[in-house]
């Protein structure tokens, strides 16, 4: 069986580094899967002693997602866009580079204080 490029059922808002709304977003209503990889960093941006869940959200093929390791700062997500669901953008990197399924896979972690009840 083939692999096959993810659906992209939600939609995200991109926020550039530290900028939030009412900012308007650098990217609006982009196609993107959000789900549990069950990874963990260790903290490295801090809180060395800590263990913080990452989720991954997956963008098709060539879509300006931004890291730490970008001139402007890491990007800031809102998925699904609207939602007040904030995520911090640890890394990017692209799934099955040079081959016609490849796309966009964004390490993620939750980020400021989320609306309740969580929508």
């Amino acid at each position: 069986m083939a692999f096959i490029v993810p659906t992209f059922n939600l939609f995200a808002n991109v926020f550039t580094s530290a900028t939030f709304p009412p900012a308007v977003p650098r990217l609006a209503a982009i196609p993107c899967q959000l789900r549990q990889s069950g990874r963990l960093s260790t903290g490295q941006r801090g809180t060395a002693t800590a263990f913080i869940p990452l989720w991954e959200c997956l963008f098709p093929l060539h879509t300006d997602i931004r890291d730490f390791k970008n001139a402007t700062g890491a990007d800031n997500l809102e998925v699904p866009a609207g939602s007040g669901r904030f995520y911090f953008v640890d890394l990017v990197d692209d799934v099955g580079k040079g081959f016609t399924n490849e796309y966009r896979v964004a390490m993620i972690e939750k980020n400021g204080i989320w609306p309740t009840p969580i929508p």
